[in-house]
């Protein structure tokens, strides 16, 4: 996991396709965008990096040199210092090697370590598993289910929160 780089745009650019197969697994239930609004997304992209000065808040997930996917995080709600994070492994021949729990592991030490923030979280659906296992396998705690709020490809599947305290984070031994 690093900070993106101007190199990794245009492969960034590929991966956000529309017709990309990760697209089936993250969040299928919004509308995807367009090629244009990738690319518009690509450009601001691009003035962010040039003008960051501040800590970044998404990574690229890289392996020998190529870009396999991402993981970030924002504020939720910044006054009650609580944060949200998101993960995708693009790259589908990457998936089951353990990428998306060690990013996950390290955004979460990153967030906790140069952030204020209280509690970090992430929300999935219940048909992705993959994705309900990175987040149990660092320890993160289930912390709701809303039921059957997805409709994924005709069929009704659960929306899924997980978290993690700072305390339960930073705690001698975990």
């Amino acid at each position: 996991m690093r900070p993106f780089e101007p190199r990794d745009l245009p492969e960034l650019e590929r991966w956000l396709q529309a017709d990309q197969e990760w697209q089936r697994w993250d969040a299928p239930y919004f509308p995807k965008p367009s090629a244009d609004e990738v690319h518009d997304y690509i450009e601001r992209m691009t003035l962010r990096l040039a003008e960051q000065h501040s800590r970044p808040q998404e990574f690229a997930i890289v392996a020998d040199g190529d870009l396999l996917g991402r993981v970030a995080w924002h504020w939720e709600h910044e006054p009650s210092l609580w944060a949200r994070s998101g993960i995708t492994v693009y790259d589908p021949a990457a998936r089951g090697r353990g990428l998306g729990e060690q990013a996950l592991r390290l955004l979460t030490d990153d967030v906790f370590h140069d952030s204020a923030a209280v509690r970090l979280d992430l929300v999935t659906w219940s048909g992705n598993l993959a994705m309900c296992r990175v987040a149990e396998k660092p320890g993160w705690t289930l912390e709701a289910r809303l039921r059957q709020a997805r409709e994924v490809r005709g069929i009704r599947y659960d929306s899924v929160i997980y978290g993690v305290l700072r305390e339960e984070w930073m705690a001698p031994g975990t």
